[in-house]
């Protein structure tokens, strides 16, 4: 009974490690945090998946590099995205340019 309490540790632990390394439940948000930082401070986000994490989140990285796990439905979190979507569109579009001169 011991080997079979042993195998089914070993599997358990396998599989957590696995799915960590993938990106899977070790990056996942935990909870929903109410902060509400400057934007200027935002660097980028990415919208959570939710098939492979409990919580649907925004996920926004800030310029010193850490991750903050909002609301999607919240308005700050709305404006933010579209503040950071202008910003980035803004940068692309200024580099694109450039090339072409």
């Amino acid at each position: 009974m011991t080997s079979l309490s042993f195998i089914s540790l070993f599997l358990l632990t396998f599989m957590v490690s696995t799915a960590s390394a993938q990106g899977g439940i070790g990056n996942c948000c935990r909870k929903l945090v109410d902060n509400q930082i400057h934007r200027d401070r935002l660097k980028e986000y990415y919208i959570e998946d939710s098939a492979s994490c409990p919580l649907h989140a925004v996920v926004f990285t800030t310029m010193r590099g850490n991750r903050l796990c909002s609301d999607p439905v919240k308005l700050w979190t709305q404006t933010s995205m579209a503040y950071l979507d202008g910003k980035n569109w803004q940068k692309q579009h200024v580099t694109r340019n450039k090339l072409h001169h």
